[in-house]
């Protein structure tokens, strides 16, 4: 036997797989279980309530990137949504698509939309809706083909499509176009402070759920029975492992950091193949597996390799989630208790009630707490080490920690931002104001250094931080929000018009509290961080020294000058 149709099952989660594409016209059984239901669909469906209601020509644009799920929502209404509210349109599943090879895709995208060129788009026709990468969009309406489609263009240009800003996703009386953009959805909300993955626990759910349309865990129950590998199945086991909703979780949480703190673009098309990447081990060999197995050492090597705890972190490079949620290995959280814990094991002449303890509720009990492979764990030095990195592994995921604190408090002043709750912000501009005097330097009356480029002194100007608030996001009437920026935004006034603005991610807000507490910067800080560096060159130009500045020598004596009302200065020594 050297097919599995088990894994067979998994490899229609592959980005490299038919399944990953939706063809508009066919929305199968294994397509309409794995659908789920989210926000952007929530309100698309909305909107193209309100296109029908209104019988004006519509056009609707369904943007995003590549792998989001434009063409399975496009699919999903076609042919399998009850309130058939597409019936009637011109649906173009791939902005790009063409029959015609030479053309391009700015020509391809003008012919789609020929109805709603300038000269067509008071003429009676249907409504269309068309799936839209941004990229593919922008390059359009920046293009010449876009010159006879002045009211698209300005209606995209109006609606922030192309920025970082969320947009307005409700229906737009009396036009001709509206939008929904799947970047401005998360595959996480954002509640009372605290971070909710459920799109992504729902994909999860979506596989590893003990229901009767579920095709993987019909495999699990029904193949995997009759194979003469399921006892000893590595990819078996994972699967078991995966329907641990506290690993789902762990899993689940540790995405969203990916994305929070590592600005990583999960995709729906990604998120499903990392699914398949850490059930299957990658190469994994049904026939040599099985062959291993006579030979207990190399049998307990394999296995540990192929296990999921291993391949969430040992694997590089089999794709960009996977190196990046290396970062999160539990082996990497070092401390004194975990030395200690480390220590032990490694001294102990037997670690089989350690393993005992840890994995005996797992899915992996069976082969690693079996009696007859408990000399080779206690005597192999290669399997005992590699054993220890998955027990660790194993303890965290079925024992979710949640967050750090640092990562809390940023999810926290996150959600404030963005649901518009100002008061509970002001600790957050105090603590920018205390990074910006620590980069710089200050001295006791906190006026903060502009030059200390002189050998025998500094000089120093005062700065009156204050805050810009009016663009903070309005109020939300919801506590749950879906649709957020996934930065904050502070802005300072600068005497003029335009605010100074800084986009606070996870990266620069840990730099920020670690100044506040006294670190200081690093040439690698000064690097990453040129936004910082930009935003204090503003910052410092608030400053009084057009009117006053402070000298202050490497002695300590300390000077004043100012500008009189009559032109002239004033020199002051003050200490």
């Amino acid at each position: 036997m050297n097919r599995c149709k088990f894994i067979e099952k998994f490899n229609k989660l592959r980005k490299s797989s038919s399944n990953s594409i939706d063809n508009i016209q066919i929305f199968d059984g294994f397509r309409k279980y794995m659908h789920v239901i989210r926000a952007t669909e929530m309100d698309l469906k909305k909107i193209l309530s309100a296109v029908n209601l209104s019988g004006k020509k519509t056009l609707v644009l369904l943007c995003g990137s590549a792998g989001d799920g434009k063409s399975h929502l496009l699919s999903y209404l076609k042919n399998s949504d009850t309130d058939h509210l597409l019936d009637g349109y011109s649906v173009f599943n791939d902005a790009t698509e063409s029959n015609a090879p030479d053309k391009t895709a700015v020509e391809t995208l003008c012919k789609r939309l020929e109805d709603f060129n300038d000269d067509n788009i008071g003429k009676p026709g249907s409504n269309a809706i068309i799936a839209i990468n941004l990229g593919v969009l922008s390059n359009f309406i920046e293009s010449e083909w876009a010159l006879n489609f002045s009211f698209l263009r300005k209606y995209v240009k109006s609606s922030n499509i192309m920025t970082s800003e969320v947009t307005n996703t409700t229906y737009v009386d009396n036009s001709n176009f509206q939008h929904i953009s799947f970047s401005d959805y998360h595959m996480f909300s954002m509640d009372k402070g605290k971070i909710t993955p459920d799109y992504i626990e729902a994909l999860f759910e979506k596989i590893a759920s003990n229901d009767e349309k579920n095709e993987f865990y019909a495999a699990y129950t029904d193949d995997c029975s009759v194979c003469p590998l399921g006892s000893q199945c590595p990819i078996r086991m994972n699967y078991k492992f995966l329907t641990d909703a506290k690993v789902r979780h762990y899993i689940a949480l540790m995405l969203v950091k990916v994305i929070l703190k590592d600005k990583e673009i999960l995709t729906t098309r990604e998120l499903l193949n990392y699914i398949y990447d850490i059930v299957v081990a990658p190469g994994f060999d049904y026939a040599k597996f099985y062959k291993s197995s006579a030979t207990p050492s190399l049998f307990l090597k394999e296995f540990l390799n192929c296990i999921m705890p291993s391949l969430l972190f040992d694997n590089v490079d089999i794709s960009a989630i996977m190196n990046k949620t290396r970062k999160y290995d539990p082996l990497l959280n070092r401390n004194e208790a975990e030395d200690d814990i480390a220590i032990e094991y490694y001294v102990s002449d037997d670690v089989t009630k350690t393993v005992k303890s840890i994995v005996d509720e797992s899915a992996y009990s069976s082969i690693l707490c079996d009696p007859s492979y408990a000399d080779i764990i206690n005597e192999d030095k290669t399997v005992k080490s590699k054993l220890f990195n998955v027990l660790i592994r194993i303890r965290d995921l079925m024992n979710d920690n949640g967050y750090e604190e640092m990562f809390l408090k940023y999810i926290s002043d996150l959600y404030n931002y963005n649901i518009g709750k100002t008061p509970k912000l002001a600790s957050l501009y105090s603590d920018i104001e205390d990074a910006v005097m620590r980069w710089c330097g200050n001295e006791d009356d906190d006026n903060i250094c502009i030059d200390d480029s002189h050998k025998n002194f500094a000089i120093y100007e005062d700065i009156k931080f204050d805050p810009f608030l009016d663009n903070i996001p309005s109020p939300s009437s919801s506590e749950k929000i879906e649709k957020f920026l996934p930065y904050v935004v502070a802005e300072f006034k600068n005497g003029n018009d335009a605010p100074i603005h800084i986009d606070i991610d996870y990266s620069l807000y840990e730099l920020i509290e670690k100044l506040k507490a006294g670190y200081v910067q690093t040439a690698e800080d000064r690097n990453n961080h040129a936004d910082f560096i930009s935003f204090i060159s503003k910052i410092l130009k608030t400053g009084s020294s057009n009117e006053s500045i402070t000298i202050l020598s490497e002695t300590g004596q300390k000077a004043k000058l100012e500008k009189t009302k009559f032109g002239t200065y004033k020199f002051e020594v003050v200490k």
